[in-house]
């Protein structure tokens, strides 16, 4: 998914630079839990379902959003994309990874606008263009 928030694009721009092994190209990008401990450390591989038990629900609970679910941030993600514009539907299916428009647009169809202001005066902008006379035609070589 694309990462639209600037100030998140700008860490994550930083973090490979902070990495205790950047030089090693096989080395994870995260940490994983040190097992029987709540520690992290590179030594070991990132484990997403640890992540989201030791994690991610803790923060949840923490932040007062107790039964909050990880894949529930992918929807908040795709909402937000779309109401700000920032993505169009079909720009939005390709960084969902969903395999049709047509999925994409079944989940998502209730966040599409529904002012059309902008749209009527665009399209009668261009029909009143393409229905104005046009000039006279004037020979040539007469």
């Amino acid at each position: 998914m694309p990462i639209l928030d600037e100030t998140m694009f700008r860490d994550l721009g930083v973090h490979p630079r902070n990495h205790p092994h950047r030089g090693n190209l096989e080395a994870g990008p995260w940490p994983g839990r040190v097992p029987g401990h709540n520690r992290l450390n590179y030594e070991r591989a990132f484990d997403p379902k640890g992540f989201c038990r030791y994690t991610f629900k803790p923060a949840a609970t923490r932040a007062g959003l107790d039964g909050l679910h990880f894949h529930e941030l992918r929807h908040t993600f795709a909402t937000l994309a779309l109401e700000s514009c920032a993505l169009d539907m079909h720009e939005l299916s390709r960084a969902m990874g969903h395999a049709s428009y047509a999925i994409t647009d079944k989940v998502y169809a209730h966040v599409r606008p529904r002012d059309f202001s902008a749209h009527r005066a665009a399209f009668s902008a261009h029909i009143s263009a393409a229905s104005a006379q046009p000039s006279a035609l004037v020979a040539i070589g007469r």
